[in-house]
């Protein structure tokens, strides 16, 4: 009677446990699998997110370029002084409209961002003291030298930074 007792708990627990170590054993696996889905997407949507940034500062170089940024904000009303304002305002609004994408890119190129911001600010700022009046023609004819001389080189090789910091990441 015991023997026969024991041969039915041993003949419904055998199975069972195999049952159960073949569940958690398929378990672990369906885990695991939707962990290797979640790292693929949440990698691809990283990827997304880098490449908007490098997009997104690239499009900066461009907009706090001086002769975008007149050709943008000049008009016959506005005088020398209110145009190196709306300048120089334009300049940091652009800045801070991007300064999330720096999480996304290398700190060089980052600091890189941060010197042709400075530099535009400078620019602005150094060809406004150098006028004698008000004469705004004069003030955008200093503009225009000053970034064709090194601000529009800076700008080149900041984009050139970009572009190779792209390549290296995406190759």
């Amino acid at each position: 009677m015991i023997l026969e007792t024991l041969l039915e708990v041993v003949k419904y627990s055998v199975p069972a446990l195999v049952v159960y170590f073949l569940m958690r054993q398929f378990y672990k696996q369906q885990y695991a699998l939707e962990m290797t889905r979640q790292r693929t997407k949440t990698s691809g949507e990283q990827v997304a997110l880098r490449l908007q940034a490098y997009e997104r500062l690239t499009l900066l170089t461009e907009r706090i370029a001086l002769p975008d940024l007149i050709g943008r904000i000049n008009n016959e009303q506005i005088t020398a002084t209110l145009l190196q304002n709306a300048l120089l305002i334009a300049v940091q609004k652009e800045y801070q409209h991007n300064i999330a994408q720096q999480i996304y890119v290398s700190s060089q190129l980052w600091q890189m961002i941060i010197l042709l911001k400075n530099e535009t600010l400078e620019a602005i700022t150094n060809d406004y003291a150098q006028l004698t009046s008000e004469d705004k023609g004069q003030f955008i004819t200093n503009l225009y030298n000053t970034d064709t001389s090194r601000l529009r080189a800076f700008g080149v090789k900041v984009r050139e930074a970009i572009r190779k910091e792209v390549e290296m990441y995406f190759s």
